[in-house]
């Protein structure tokens, strides 16, 4: 019993040996088709170059990838798996709180992870450049990204600020797909471009900028409905500096005094027509006609 035991276990460590091995001998594999792609594109990669590459055996390479298309496809699945990992586990607590806040962590944070992917893997650029470039000869490449990422990311953005009523936000997937489309192009321009210099962009004005898009500053109530402050300039001023008055009104209109919703609806007529509230009500005081 005691000899069976000791050959069940010394099976089990040579199949956990065999199994380290196999795993080194793909991760080989698997870097130095990178490399080669990379350096070479996917036209001029071959598998004996990739052979070289890795330090192991044709046979090897074969028993593994069955030739150049199979061990591209590995390759590209494995750089989506990986990044899309990060995404999908995105931590909960990037999600509470303000939407304004909530929203300029969530872009900071995928315009971090993107910048230290570059910095972490010299060959992450190529990569991606190599999968665009090929989406064409490989279109289920490019699918599998977006259904792996792409999708998902805007899922998690478009059923939070669905969830957030009080944005008044009328179509919540297609402002995400707008929000994350700038972040896209931001980095395409910075990274995958390398024209950063030609249009420099700070990522924090960028990302304010989006946000302040979708969430625009709320006016202050207090301030919403309060008498106008600032005199208008188009009135002329007396030899005794008083404004002269150049339009005729009823004393009673002197007077009047405006609900909050009659307000609200100079103000929307006012921003339609690019006037500020005096400018509006003054024009109206002179008999002017507006929609």
């Amino acid at each position: 019993m005691q000899a069976k035991k000791r050959i069940v276990k010394k099976a089990s460590q040579n199949n956990s040996l065999e199994t380290s091995q196999s795993s080194e001998k793909v991760e080989a594999i698997l870097q130095g088709a990178i490399h080669e792609f990379v350096k070479n594109g996917f036209a001029a990669t071959t598998m004996d170059k990739v052979t070289a590459a890795a330090g192991v055996s044709k046979t090897t390479v074969y028993s593994y990838f069955q030739d150049k298309e199979k061990l591209f496809i590995a390759l590209i699945e494995r750089l989506i798996t990986n990044r899309g990992a990060a995404f999908n586990q995105l931590n909960p607590e990037m999600f509470q709180g303000e939407p304004a806040e909530v929203l300029t962590n969530f872009a900071t944070h995928l315009l971090n992870q993107f910048a230290k992917d570059v910095s972490d893997s010299p060959e992450f650029l190529g990569l991606i450049r190599l999968m665009i470039g090929e989406s064409g000869r490989f279109p289920m490449l490019a699918q599998y990204m977006v259904s792996h990422i792409d999708r998902n990311v805007v899922q998690v953005i478009a059923n939070y600020l669905r969830s957030h009523t009080d944005l008044q936000i009328a179509d919540s997937e297609a402002t995400t797909r707008v929000f994350l489309g700038a972040l896209v192009h931001y980095t395409m321009i910075e990274y995958m471009l390398q024209a950063g210099e030609i249009m420099p962009m700070k990522q924090e004005r960028l990302i304010k900028c989006l946000v302040n898009f979708i969430i625009p500053k709320q006016e202050n109530e207090a301030d919403k409905y309060s008498a106008i402050k600032e005199k208008t300039s188009r009135r002329k001023r007396s030899s005794s500096g008083k404004f002269e008055q150049d339009y005729q009104e009823p004393k009673n209109v002197r007077s009047l005094r405006l609900t909050d919703t009659a307000w609200e609806n100079l103000d929307n007529i006012a921003r339609e027509n690019n006037l500020t509230r005096s400018e509006l009500v003054e024009r109206l005081a002179r008999g002017e006609k507006f929609e």
